[in-house]
């Protein structure tokens, strides 16, 4: 009987520069270890994850609803945490150490339909059967790249030279989801949740936004979702460790641009003809307006601007 009460193991749900992702289920929290670069800042994480959602909470108590989708941010836990660790520790694989420890909410996978229609369209076939039954693979979370095309095809039918793939955080790119079938106004509103993000991040946060992460996932409430062919989903943001503090002049504007085209290629890249850059600077722009207003002697709204121009003339 006592076997039975143990608390379940973590298992590892993701892993990056700043460290590794645990989590004992697919819904309920996701603990992030501080165990990757030393370059890379849990703390700062943990701080502007909370300022980022304090922000969100008080636009949408003045009647302004961003749409996209914050995992909840509960508490840091640093490796002296004895009380903390005692509880916990047993939960991670033999050899883990206390260190510093975001606990979070887990944002949770795509279902298995999804998970199959994505090895369908884009695994090398004689993968496939490993890959959908790997647990690894349960993981998955969708890359929206709108800025970016597939320089390489992929054939599924092929025998593959290199045996990789994966459906954690799978990069979808723009040709793939015209391939898949998703709806242009769908990409489009992906296009435009990212904008009104990153306009509320600039301004109202005064962040630059360096090196976010934008994933498509299940929600956890009834905004800003979609229902097509990778099932109900929103687009989530998360990764917050690169994240600087950013002035309100010309300099902060200069930073954001940086953080721009350094980031992933989730933004629409600046293009006339591009209806999803088109999307993206008119909701940036529109956004800016709607959350800085027309205070006398503030800048923000003819900084937003000189951000728009400034990506428009191309990486620097």
């Amino acid at each position: 009987m006592k076997e039975q009460n143990k608390p379940s193991r973590y298992r590892r749900i993701g892993a990056g520069a700043c460290g590794s992702v645990w989590a004992p289920s697919e819904r309920g929290p996701a603990y992030k270890r501080e165990d990757g670069g030393v370059a890379r800042s849990l703390r700062n994480d943990y701080e502007k994850h909370q300022r980022i959602l304090h922000s969100l909470n008080n636009l949408s108590r003045s009647g302004i609803q961003p749409r996209i989708y914050v995992p909840r941010c509960y508490t840091f836990v640093q490796p002296t945490d004895e009380s903390w660790w005692a509880e916990h520790l047993s939960r991670f694989p033999e050899g883990y150490s206390p260190c510093n420890v975001i606990r979070s909410q887990r944002i949770a996978p795509f279902p298995k339909a999804t998970r199959e229609r994505l090895v369908a369209e884009y695994c090398p076939s004689d993968l496939a059967a490993e890959i959908l039954a790997s647990e690894m693979n349960e993981d998955c979370l969708v890359r929206p790249y709108l800025g970016r095309i597939r320089t390489q095809i992929h054939q599924p039918t092929r025998a593959s030279r290199f045996k990789a793939f994966s459906l954690r955080n799978y990069p979808l790119h723009v040709d793939q989801m015209e391939e898949l079938g998703i709806p242009a106004q769908d990409m489009r509103g992906y296009a435009e949740v990212m904008a009104e993000t990153l306009a509320i991040l600039h301004w109202v946060v005064q962040v630059d936004a360096n090196d976010v992460e934008f994933v498509l996932a299940p929600p956890d409430g009834e905004k800003g979702k979609w229902d097509n062919v990778l099932g109900e989903h929103a687009v989530w943001m998360l990764d917050f460790d690169l994240c600087r503090d950013m002035s309100m002049d010309k300099a902060g504007v200069e930073q954001a641009v940086v953080a721009f085209w350094k980031n992933d290629p989730f933004y629409p890249r600046p293009d006339e003809e591009s209806f999803l850059w088109q999307a993206f600077r008119e909701k940036y722009l529109s956004t800016s307006q709607q959350v800085v207003g027309d205070r006398p002697g503030d800048r923000r709204l003819e900084l937003a601007k000189l951000f728009v121009d400034s990506v428009e003339e191309g990486p620097q």
